[in-house]
């Protein structure tokens, strides 16, 4: 959070200070205290609106120890866990259930904190998805928030997904291979013959040679193409894949 612009003195002003000194330490006072809770709150400087007070999100500080063990007082607040600072519930037993991890949904360790079926529903999806799997969407969002758990990374870059292959070193499980575009060379090219006309008679209007039937010797046609690279690449629709890692 922002610190204020403006700092308190609560020994201000004095009971000597003069009357006209309260003025400026009240516009300070109300200064601090809009920029304080204008961090989690919708609270603008009027006042005056139907969402003055709302909750715009909400800021925890982190404790070595949240819980206090009285009585009705459960706690939902920040523990420092390692290094990272993690959403924590501590109910009046003062036992503390971490519901984040890493920064992400701490799901499979919420117990009885989330309902039965959902934790059911959460576990079942954690045995589908195991480590190594790839999973399929339209949406860029990371399954570790879809789900609530495990590592995933993007995966694919690109390529379409092959089945694994036993007969041939190019279809091992992580091979990669294939191009998007492909200049042809000539041993790829169809073995093709041109024709050739021989001429008889009069001269060939551009002065070139004339042969007449019977005649041996060795011609070489006109080139054409242009030796583009084509497009190699089957009909095809872009999703993302994922990769669970951990």
């Amino acid at each position: 959070m922002a610190i204020p612009t403006v700092a308190l003195n609560e020994a201000t002003p004095a009971g000597t200070s003069y009357v006209r000194d309260g003025d400026d330490r009240i516009k300070e006072y109300k200064k601090q205290v809009r920029e304080i809770l204008e961090v989690d709150h919708y609270f603008p400087s009027s006042g005056q609106n139907a969402a003055c007070g709302r909750h715009k999100q909400m800021t925890l500080i982190e404790a070595a120890d949240i819980g206090t063990g009285a009585d009705g007082v459960p706690i939902l607040g920040a523990q420092l866990s390692g290094v990272i600072p993690e959403l924590t519930y501590t109910g009046e037993d003062n036992v503390d259930v971490q519901i984040t991890k890493d920064g992400k949904l701490n799901a499979l360790a919420l117990g009885g904190v989330y309902p039965a079926t959902l934790a059911t529903m959460i576990t079942m999806l954690a045995f589908i998805y195991p480590i190594g799997c790839i999973y399929t969407t339209i949406v860029a969002t990371n399954p570790a928030t879809v789900f609530g758990f495990g590592t995933w990374v993007a995966f694919g870059d690109g390529r379409v997904l092959v089945g694994n292959g036993t007969s041939d070193a190019a279809y091992a499980a992580g091979a990669t291979g294939g191009e998007s575009t492909h200049t042809l060379i000539t041993a790829e090219m169809p073995a093709h013959t041109h024709p050739i006309k021989f001429g008889t008679g009069a001269a060939y209007a551009d002065g070139g040679p004339r042969y007449t039937s019977g005649t041996s010797e060795t011609v070489t046609s006109e080139s054409t193409g242009g030796g583009t690279a084509h497009n190699n690449l089957q009909p095809y629709i872009v999703v993302y894949f994922w990769k669970r890692t951990a």
